[in-house]
């Protein structure tokens, strides 16, 4: 195994940082095995206007956006730009795709088995797009949604891409807005099924933001230096009213009026700071990130008593800053051999500062744990591999050491440290080119949700929730095997089946007070399995439907937890026992016509709490579009969502203390959204 290192270790970065440009990095599709191509010309059917709209239209895959949990490299989804992925975590990966106008997408590679780098471990299928140099071209879009109470929004979209010196740039912005609308009916009911009380209730919503960002790549030092800015924010508004009648007035007019107002902003800044160099044998990858976001959360609720001639109000408003810097460094063999290590480590600082006030009839109430402060600083370090034992066998796997202490100091106080080994190991087999099998076995470490060490209130179910400084990341062991058969050009069959053993589960429990005071919040709950499989077919129906395609894709989850509140199994909260979508696209190249419909199953998620027992089910809800290219240079798209109306049912079952004790009621509410139309104008230059 040949060692050679190519860089000069010992050379320190402001060394480095110090030096001229010297040569172009080589582009790492070198390195890929067992791959396919689509030239740019593939997609042109499609009238695609960015490359993320050709990554939808790629046979046999789908798209995985990776996550945004803290830190940067447990979050990659499945999506290579000439090799790397995109530094950028607040935009997201589908936003840095969107960026791409079509016009500089060569080809895009799909990669199956391992490809041996930590930034997209665990894939067992990657795309990767490689894009043309040295040109300038750019995408604009012009959209208005229309909610069913007639309420319009705009949204402008532009970017462009283009050579300012010697830099490789891309900006865009994306400003706008949409709007939404839904009423319900909801009924309440006491233990024994007797109605108590009806509401007519109406949702009107609205979201305006503006975002700009900005990238910049260009040839520095034996590799490629890429500078990454997003700066921008959005605000929410929302009304929610209710005109309630109770069971036994006499006029049937409103008893009750009921008002909630809320308002959410969220203002955020990003810079991205990435190196990248390699040879024919190694790459070296240094990466710089910090993300700073200014959070506030407002409702103000009232509510009047017009028999009793009285009034309940109450007020909400929560503050949050949070910051995240990260430093990350990489160094693995790249090139032909059979042995490809990489190495590297992590190191990153997370902070959430949140201030909570809250009043009820003007009177300020205290919650508990309102106002703290969290801080994790976070280590890692790991080593990677990809062996490729034969020429349709390889090998992945690695070792991740993890060690973070989280401090909470504030209204609550708490000091801990973890330390993690997360061990990964997966084999890829190709039967042929149209054939590949992965098995895989990992353990890794759930991330803590912040906002959960801190008070929240739910206004519109009553309801206050203690923070918890206690709380521990859940850990899992997971057992997989994905088969991938491309049986044509357009069809493609994938069947993903998984079993997990959960530790730490986080699940609301009733937690510990100083001061006696029962509350309720999130925390370390036991042990769990979770299992089920996942499945999608692409099948092009030309031989009856000339450029037809039919997308079925099916989830079936299943999971068991010892519930300790009513000493019996149940599920795990928020998770969708089934899913099932099913997509129709033709294409009339010939008519410039492109036509589809999709129909998103029902569905029903279950959530537990301490007292309280939730559900929310769908109806099987229709999309249409229909879209076209007939004038030179444009695509124009018109969408219905609930073309059939979207029904979900919303139910509450409360009992006395916890959900061991009786039975005391119910609330169901009966939602409606009507269609909403959606009109689309998307153009190059």
């Amino acid at each position: 195994m040949n060692l050679k290192v190519p860089f000069k270790l010992k050379t320190s970065l402001i060394s480095l940082l110090m030096l001229p440009s010297l040569h172009s990095v080589a582009n790492e599709s070198n390195v890929l095995v067992n791959s396919s191509s689509y030239p740019s010309s593939f997609f042109m059917q499609y009238h695609p206007q960015n490359a993320y709209d050709m990554i939808d239209r790629l046979p046999g895959f789908s798209f995985d956006g990776g996550s945004n949990d803290r830190g940067f490299g447990g979050n990659a989804g499945n999506v290579l730009i000439d090799g790397s992925r995109p530094t950028s975590k607040s935009g997201g990966l589908r936003g840095a795709l969107i960026r791409i106008p079509v016009d500089q997408v060569e080809k895009i590679e799909i990669i199956r088995g391992g490809k041996g780098s930590s930034e997209v471990a665990g894939q067992s299928i990657i795309a990767n797009i490689i894009r043309k140099k040295d040109i300038t071209s750019g995408t604009w879009a012009l959209k208005a949604r229309r909610a069913p109470d007639g309420d319009l929004r705009p949204n402008i979209e532009a970017a462009i891409t283009t050579q300012i010196g010697q830099w490789d740039t891309a900006f865009d912005t994306d400003i706008g807005g949409w709007v939404g609308y839904r009423d319900a009916v909801i009924e309440d009911k006491g233990h024994d099924d007797h109605l108590n009380k009806t509401a007519d209730e109406i949702l009107d919503e609205k979201n305006n933001w503006v975002y700009i960002n900005g990238q910049g790549a260009k040839e520095y030092i034996t590799g490629k230096l890429t500078l990454n800015g997003r700066i921008g924010g959005e605000k929410w508004q929302g009304d929610i009213t209710r005109n309630i009648i109770h069971s036994d007035s006499l006029t049937h007019e409103p008893d009750e009026f009921w008002l909630l107002n809320e308002n959410n902003t969220n203002k955020e800044f990003e810079l991205g700071i990435d190196w990248l160099g390699n040879d024919d044998d190694w790459k070296w990858h240094i990466l710089g990130l910090a993300v700073v976001k200014d959070q506030n959360y407002e409702n103000a609720f009232n509510q009047e008593y017009f028999a009793q001639n009285e009034n309940y109000n109450s007020q909400f408003k929560q503050h949050r800053i949070k910051t995240e810097y990260i430093f990350r460094n990489t160094y693995g063999k790249i090139g032909t051999d059979r042995f490809k290590p990489e190495y590297g480590f992590e190191i990153a600082n997370n902070k959430l500062d949140t201030e909570l006030e809250y009043s009820e009839n003007n009177q300020p109430k205290n919650l508990e744990s309102a106002n703290v402060v969290v801080e994790e600083f976070r280590g890692e370090a790991f080593v990677t591999f990809v062996y490729s034992a034969t020429e349709n066998l390889s090998i992945e796997g690695g070792l991740t050491g993890e060690i973070s202490q989280i401090e909470v100091s504030g209204d609550a106080t708490n000091d801990q440290t973890f330390k993690f080994l997360k061990p990964r190991l997966a084999a890829n087999y190709s039967f042929n080119d149209d054939l590949q099998l992965n098995i895989q076995a990992e353990h890794n470490v759930g991330q803590l949700n912040f906002n959960d060490f801190a008070a929240s209130t739910d206004t519109t179910d009553d309801r206050n929730t203690a923070g918890n400084p206690n709380l521990a990341p859940n850990q899992y062991t997971k057992l997989s095997t994905k088969l991938d058969w491309g049986f044509s050009e357009k069809g493609s069959l994938s069947v993903n089946l998984f079993y997990e053993w959960h530790t730490d589960i986080l699940e609301y429990i009733i937690l510990p007070s100083d001061n006696g005071n029962i509350s309720h919040g999130l925390g370390n709950a036991g042990d769990a399995t979770f299992w089920g499989f996942e499945t999608d077919l692409n099948l092009p129906l030309d031989s009856f439907i000339p450029n037809g395609l039919l997308e079925i894709s099916y989830e079936y989850n299943r999971s068991e937890y010892f519930d300790s509140i009513i000493n019996q199994d149940r599920i795990i909260n928020d998770y969708t026992p089934e899913q099932f979508n099913i997509e129709f696209r033709q294409d009339l190249t010939e008519h410039k016509i492109a036509w589809g419909v999709e129909l998103i199953s029902h569905f029903t998620d279950t959530y537990y709490l301490v007292d309280e027992i939730h559900t929310f089910e769908g109806n099987n809800r229709i999309e249409a579009f229909i879209e076209t290219t007939y004038f030179d240079g444009l695509k124009v798209q018109l969408l219905v969502e609930h073309l059939n109306t979207g029904e979900y049912t919303r139910s509450r079952f409360m009992y006395e203390d916890d959900r061991s004790g009786n039975f005391e009621g119910s609330q169901i509410a009966k939602r409606k959204r009507e269609p909403e139309i959606k009109l689309s104008v998307w153009g190059t230059f």
